[in-house]
């Protein structure tokens, strides 16, 4: 029997936008699930949303039926904006062309190579916050973490092709320009962002201040006889198996920008909340602590240390369930389907959210205790696959889910062997969702020489 999904009544016309819009959106989504189940409905304007809470149907939705489970929601035009056709935005062909392309760039050996870009730019991070310390100066983790991972951005994508202008002009783009795509995705209302207001001029100006840069290092790039071995050259030197075709400079510079906010804000938020766990969880640091100091001692950690930091990957993929990077991930239902035993109609939303699958008690015991523990191997084996979702699942999941892994855990490795990071005393580190999973008013730390 297929039956109809219920939910909240709303208001009349903007039905439950107020709820959507809401800083407590997750709060209201936890409440649609454990008041009407697994698969509710309300309503947003004139048009249905669904939101799908169960690892079986969110698979079907990844996989088998994502023909009829799109990109084209208008959050994803909301991002498109910035990123443009990139392998993250992209559909149909052209997304399965991008991906043959692009994917080998990404495979585990090629990033092994760039490790070198990350521990260096790590060790510079580690002798501003030695002056830091000396001074007994509180820090703010999630600022330190945006900075880090950016820098390890640019210079994995561009090794030392920016000039000081440059890198200062995407340091002060980043942030605003984050934060306004992240409004525009909570509120994509897309008529708003073409009036001639000037804080839509200023976005478009962010962009095209990225994109010129972006666009020099392309063209300086294919001018040079001897390019250096970075992301962007792997990108540059990509061709497609059935054409022999290259990317052209606009698809260099979509993927691009696409790497720039994918492997920045979001390795940058979870590496915040990790520093705020382990300050709540001292008996999980020393575990951590014990585990570098016994793989590396004092010497700065390779590719090959990577698989030996077990217990400090456990914990950075323990943060990532209960602060999952993308909290929400939108998609627009082309035809009418049955999901489950549910009958869902063409022409609307549906949702689903890591966020609450990452919480779901039929596959997570005692989901809101922090336990590294949930990702021992055998442990692992045994859950859903489709429970876990921080990099997004099936033939579209996160191209740079290696990169990020390693990042992280070399952050780790490196803050643990001279530093311990405390939250100041009756410190609440409270979550601010929109297109991420960020701190709301930062991760304040005191550094305490180890």
């Amino acid at each position: 029997m297929h039956i109809e999904p219920v939910g909240p009544k709303g208001y009349p016309f903007i039905g439950s936008l107020l709820d959507l819009a809401s800083e407590k959106r997750l709060d209201w989504f936890q409440s649609l699930t454990q008041k009407y189940g697994d698969v509710s409905k309300f309503s947003l304007m004139k048009s249905d949303v669904y939101l799908v809470n169960h690892p079986d149907l969110v698979k079907q939705i990844l996989t088998k039926k994502s023909s009829n489970y799109t990109k084209k929601s208008i959050a994803f035009k909301m991002v498109k904006v910035v990123l443009g056709e990139s392998t993250f935005t992209s559909m149909g062909d052209t997304w399965k062309r991008k991906r043959r392309l692009v994917q080998p760039s990404f495979h585990k050996e090629r990033i092994a190579a760039l490790s070198t870009a990350i521990t260096d730019t790590i060790e510079d991070m580690l002798a501003e916050w030695e002056v830091a310390c000396a001074k007994k100066q509180t820090l703010n983790a999630a600022h330190e973490m945006m900075q880090l991972t950016l820098k390890v951005v640019v210079k994995s994508l561009f090794s030392t092709a920016l000039s000081k202008d440059e890198v200062q002009t995407v340091a002060n783009v980043f942030t605003p320009l984050l934060e306004a795509t992240n409004k525009r995705v909570v509120f994509p209302f897309q008529w708003i962002y073409r009036l001639p207001l000037a804080r839509n001029t200023t976005y478009q100006k962010y962009i095209d201040e990225l994109d010129a840069i972006i666009f020099r290092i392309i063209k300086d790039r294919r001018a040079t006889a001897q390019p250096p071995n970075d992301l962007l050259q792997m990108l540059m030197d990509a061709q497609d198996e059935e054409t022999g075709q290259p990317l052209s400079d606009e698809e260099l510079r979509d993927e691009v920008m696409t790497v720039f906010i994918a492997g920045h804000e979001t390795t940058a938020n979870a590496m915040a909340w990790l520093w705020a766990m382990l300050s709540q969880h001292p008996e999980i640091r020393e575990k951590v602590e014990l585990e570098v100091a016994e793989v590396l001692g004092k010497r700065t950690p390779t590719p090959a240390d990577f698989p030996k930091l077990e217990y400090t990957l456990k914990v950075f993929k323990e943060t990532m369930r209960l602060y999952p990077p993308v909290p929400v991930l939108p998609r627009k239902v082309e035809a009418d389907d049955i999901l489950g035993h549910y009958k869902i109609k063409g022409g609307n939303s549906i949702f689903f959210s890591p966020y609450l699958l990452h919480r779901h008690p039929d596959f997570w015991e005692n989901p809101d205790v922090f336990d590294p523990h949930r990702f021992d191997k055998e442990a692992q084996r045994k859950r859903h696959t489709f429970a876990y979702l921080p990099f997004g699942g099936g033939p579209r999941i996160c191209l740079g889910n290696n990169f990020a892994l390693m990042e992280a855990v070399f952050i780790t490795a490196m803050v643990t062997q001279r530093f311990k990071l405390d939250l100041p005393p009756n410190t609440t580190v409270e979550p601010l969702v929109s297109l991420t999973t960020r701190p709301k008013n930062g991760v304040p730390v005191l550094l305490e020489r180890r």
